[in-house]
């Protein structure tokens, strides 16, 4: 067993971000000093003299995750209040299934409503009975508990339950363990959710279900056991876990089916079926070093099954994304001349926004991979200027694209952050032409007056050829229509004192 497997599989409940990597959600300075910060171990010491509320509970990301896995119930194991955005995710996730064409369904849900009573006394009865109830009312493939905030605080021993009820159930039952106390980080999500489908959920085909097995004395059993191989060893899974929405997943189906290969996109949108074939793949793409590390890990401990970490956001990421999946199947001349090809198409089609972009300031803000692998995309393939290069959290996962970074652009600053207060000082203070920025971070700058675009959205179009000319075109039409923003600035008062516009933007930083 590797260490991953050691360590943290066999346990109840998986670690946090900052017991497993380093971390930081407090940084500015350089990529350089970012990264000997990360490898000598000196990130967990940065904090702040004042915090601002802002990140999500990583038990809302787990729902998020969760609920567009076809045929599941999710139960909420805590007060009812818990699960208030599953309302919201209802319309989100059939959003997102009509776009892929599957057919929208609502999304099952149940809470154990933990009163004051299961407060004092536990929760753990009424857990069973929703386990059971859900079971028997939906007959779902799979029955994901959450377990959040009030069942952690008073010890309610959610496994044992798990392990018990599976023996009664028909479905996959399986806990994610997401208490916002838990980590200060919201990607800890991440882990807690694919911890859960490692401990609980087949990850292996089923004999007589997904295949009948081949009878040696049948003359066509070779044939047919070579003919799978072949298959196999010609597939690829990309996951998906919070990296892109359809218009992405299928640009990148696109251009890896270009060279002959089957591609798996998983686990979000996918169903029970597809879920154990994740194992009977020749390589494993994970799109972001911070989402799906330890799940692909995993897979190449457990079914030694390689993977391949990066994500192809603009023209050189691509290529290298591209070339280096095709060496791994010995395609690699024919993905250099796919990518020859791709490249011309679309720097033709980018050339008329290339002119009205060229020379803009762009401040990107929003996760810390895709933030360093966009400064290449915006520099390198639009001509713009960047102010700096903003994200969110920062851990060991994301060195290597911020290796890139320091080696293409050494000078541009870089900013782990997100706190408001920082946030709208830097906008105010460096007047960046267009912000890009993470969906649920566009309003401070667009009440500052700032033109802004996402940098992802799950109805966008970000990865592959199709990414560039689509974000080409979009910076260049939100630069040509500005007085939507120009407008709302003029009636917008910030809570902050103009005092703290004068300030550092980062004087509440501590070392």
């Amino acid at each position: 067993m590797s260490e991953l497997e050691n360590k943290y599989v066999e346990k109840a409940i998986p670690p946090t971000r900052e017991e497993r990597l380093e971390a930081t959600d407090a940084y500015h300075g350089c990529s350089c000093d970012l990264l000997e910060c990360s490898r000598n171990c000196c990130l967990k010491g940065r904090d702040r003299d004042f915090w601002q509320g802002s990140s999500a509970c990583q038990m809302f990301l787990s729902v998020m995750m969760s609920a567009p896995i076809e045929n599941t119930v999710l139960i909420m194991h805590g007060p009812v209040g818990c699960g208030h955005q599953l309302h919201m995710v209802t319309n989100s996730t059939n959003a997102g299934k009509t776009a892929r064409g599957l057919v929208p369904k609502p999304v099952n849900w149940l809470s154990t409503n933990l009163s004051t009573t299961e407060i004092v006394n536990g929760g753990e009865k009424k857990l069973r009975e929703a386990i059971e109830y859900a079971d028997k009312t939906f007959r779902p493939e799979f029955i994901f508990v959450l377990s959040t905030c009030a069942p952690n605080i008073i010890g309610d021993d959610v496994e044992k339950i798990i392990s018990d009820e599976s023996k009664v159930v028909s479905a996959q039952l399986t806990a994610i363990h997401c208490p916002g106390f838990r980590s200060k980080y919201v990607s800890s999500a991440y882990d807690a959710f694919y911890h859960a489908l490692i401990r609980h959920i087949k990850l292996e085909p089923i004999a007589y279900k997904d295949y009948v097995p081949l009878n040696p004395a049948d003359p066509a059993s070779g044939f047919l056991a070579a003919g799978y191989e072949y298959k196999k060893k010609y597939t690829v899974n990309v996951m998906t876990l919070e990296s892109m929405g359809p218009q992405d997943e299928n640009e990148l189906t696109r251009i890896l089916n270009g060279l002959n290969l089957n591609v798996n996109v998983l686990p979000e949108y996918s169903n029970a079926d597809k879920i154990r074939f994740v194992s009977e793949s020749a390589l494993n793409v994970s799109l972001c070093w911070m989402h799906d590390d330890y799940f692909v890990k995993y897979l190449k401990d457990k079914y030694d099954v390689p993977y391949y970490m990066g994500m192809p956001l603009g023209l050189k990421a691509t290529r290298k994304w591209l070339v280096d999946i095709g060496e791994h199947f010995g395609l690699k001349a024919e993905a250099e001349r796919l990518a020859d090809y791709e490249e011309k198409l679309v720097l033709e089609a980018i050339a008329p926004f290339k002119e009205k972009l060229k020379g803009k300031r762009v401040m990107i803000s929003g996760g810390a991979v895709r933030s360093a692998v966009e400064a290449s995309l915006i520099h390198d393939d639009l001509g713009m200027e960047i102010v700096s290069v903003i994200g969110l959290l920062y851990d060991s996962n994301a060195e290597p694209s911020f290796e890139e970074l320091t080696k293409d652009h050494p000078d541009v600053p870089v900013v782990i952050s997100d706190q408001p207060y920082e946030f709208v000082n830097q906008v105010k203070t460096y007047k960046p032409d267009i912000v890009l920025c993470h969906a649920n971070g566009l309003s401070e700058p667009a009440k500052l007056g700032a033109v802004t675009v996402p940098e992802f959205d799950v109805g966008g179009a970000y990865f592959g050829y199709n990414g560039v000319f689509q974000v080409a075109r979009q910076l260049a039409f939100a630069l040509e229509n500005d007085s939507y923003v120009k407008e709302v600035s003029k009636h917008v008062k910030f809570p902050y004192k103009k005092s703290w516009y004068e300030k550092d933007p980062f004087a509440y930083l501590k070392d």
